[in-house]
């Protein structure tokens, strides 16, 4: 018997187990791609405030649960007042959305509403149903 290093046949893994570590792997980087975009049709365009138009901010971060819960509360109401006020997000991910975090002091969850000019008419810090929004809405537009 010759236990030659030459006379052992190298173990080589089948290469239907490559492709599926290899699909696996791609998959796995889409999924974490695709769970980064914004969940919502709800613009992460923040050149509207001050434009004339009132503006209802989502400060949004999607590694924190909080905020997507605010934003279906958002999508319930967005069709009552589309005529009233414009909703935007903003997203932690972006540098306009920390810019707008960092000088409104908000965070995952928190609605800031501004006036045409930019001006803020006031906050609600992580509201826990669509009825706390209807209500700061109709209280401030």
């Amino acid at each position: 018997m010759n236990d030659t290093p030459a006379s052992h046949s190298k173990r080589d893994i089948p290469a239907w187990i490559k492709v599926l570590f290899i699909l696996t792997l791609l998959l796995g980087m889409a999924t974490v791609i695709w769970q980064q975009l914004p969940r919502s049709g709800i613009s992460t365009d923040l050149d509207l405030v001050g434009q004339g138009t009132p503006v209802l901010v989502l400060t949004r971060d999607v590694f924190v649960v909080g905020g997507a819960e605010v934003m279906a509360m958002l999508a319930e109401l967005e069709e009552d007042y589309q005529a009233q006020v414009v909703f935007r997000i903003a997203h932690q991910g972006q540098p306009e959305g920390q810019a707008f975090a960092r000088q409104h002091n908000t965070q995952d969850a928190d609605l800031t509403l501004l006036d045409g000019q930019g001006e803020v008419l006031g906050s609600l810090v992580q509201p826990d149903n669509s009825a706390a929004i209807r209500a700061f809405l109709d209280r401030l537009l």
